[in-house]
């Protein structure tokens, strides 16, 4: 192999490996999901809409969450009862919903957060 030949072979090594540890530092960076259970039994205190594309929700153990949502919900941000979506086994996670004016938003992500921002006052 020549000289030449052997700066590309290893130049194309790298860069071959460079995606692989990129999308191995973003998967580091992602918080863990987390899991509201016994939802079906009143496991959520209170909730607050962010916007119409999350929700922050508190817990009965006053541990307070955001859920991402997968596009906008409609309606969320004026919104003064909805409905949770839990799984079979009455928890509430990335992969349950919401209810809101008939309609149902997917929930993509949830994670523990701090208490919601307080509004402005006007």
């Amino acid at each position: 192999m020549t000289f030449l030949k052997a700066g590309l072979y290893a130049a194309g090594l790298t860069l071959a490996l460079l995606p692989a540890s990129a999308s191995t530092f973003a998967q580091e960076q992602k918080p863990e999901q987390a899991r509201i259970n016994f939802v079906n039994l009143g496991g959520i205190d209170d909730w607050h809409a962010d916007g119409d594309k999350g929700l922050f929700i508190k817990g009965r153990n006053r541990q307070w969450y955001h859920a991402e949502l997968m596009g906008r919900c409609i309606g969320l941000d004026f919104a003064t009862h909805i409905g949770f979506v839990s799984e079979p086994d009455g928890s509430f996670d990335k992969f349950s919903a919401i209810m809101v004016d008939h309609r149902e938003c997917q929930v993509v992500s949830l994670v523990k957060s701090d208490a919601p921002p307080a509004k402005a006052k006007k």
